[in-house]
């Protein structure tokens, strides 16, 4: 029988294989440190964007800070304004108020009657006077209702009393009356 010895052929494929690992193994390895190199680099990148677009949101967040810190000067501003103008038209109403309402009063008084007191309260209105008759004092009446800007006039006391500054008897009347 023949024998051949087929161990340097085995040798050299084991030689060959290992070889083959070899390089295998480190191409996996050289692969594997290039992704993760280009996986850090890459990482880093999107770090860098993402500090610059936080730093970018952080001056706009200041400037939006500062608008709305003039935004709220303004609408005190404006609230100021208002204010202001509200008494302006207070003033107004209340400079021809009073106007109104003694020409309304001195439309309604008769001929002989007059007044010695009137109180002004908003809505209610209350007037003392003096008149020489009970129809004097009821024309006056007349002539409040005749206005429309009140809705109730109402006689609270209407008496006969001699008075010092005339000398003679006279109706001492108080009429109350409301505004609408």
């Amino acid at each position: 029988m023949i024998r051949i010895n087929l161990l340097p052929v085995r040798a050299a494929k084991k030689k060959e294989s290992v070889r083959f690992q070899l390089t295998v193994a480190g191409l996996v390895t050289v692969s594997v440190i290039a992704i993760s190199v280009a996986a850090y680099f890459k990482l880093g990148s999107d770090a860098s964007l993402l500090k610059m677009d936080i730093d970018s949101a952080g001056k706009e967040l200041q400037d939006l800070k500062r608008q709305v810190g003039e935004l709220s000067k303004l609408k005190e501003q404006k609230r100021v304004v208002e204010s202001k103008l509200g008494v302006v038209k207070r003033l107004e109403g209340a400079r021809t108020g009073p106007v109104e309402l003694f020409t309304k009063v001195a439309g309604s008084v008769p001929q002989r009657a007059w007044i010695y007191s009137l109180q002004d309260r908003g809505k209610v209105i209350t007037v003392n006077g003096y008149a020489g008759k009970d129809e004097d004092v009821a024309e006056f009446m007349r002539g409040f209702e005749g206005y429309g800007a009140f809705k109730k006039v109402e006689l609270i006391v209407a008496q006969r009393s001699k008075t010092k500054t005339a000398g003679r008897d006279l109706v001492e009347f108080t009429i109350v009356v409301e505004r609408q």
